[in-house]
């Protein structure tokens, strides 16, 4: 059965983990654009997470992420399988 393919912008604030003192660390907003499976904002979430990582540069365990918006740009298609 065919997926629909949908075209994501996602803007996320992170802060890294692990500081003495965590309330006065510098929040980091950045934005990613790439396509997900699903309308779904947990399964987008699931989906584009390494992205993110990648995209920091940071690994899961060193950093928070707060998802602040998902825009779902369109429908771009389907999969092949």
């Amino acid at each position: 059965m065919r997926k629909p393919i949908y075209r994501v912008i996602v803007d996320f604030e992170y802060r890294n983990k692990g500081k003495g003192n965590y309330i006065k660390t510098k929040i980091i907003a950045d934005q990613i654009d790439t396509f997900a499976l699903s309308r779904d904002e947990d399964e987008i979430y699931n989906h584009i997470k390494s992205k993110i990582f990648r995209q920091i540069k940071k690994k899961e365990d060193d950093v928070n992420i707060e998802i602040k918006n998902i825009n779902i740009e369109g429908r771009y298609g389907e999969t092949n399988y």
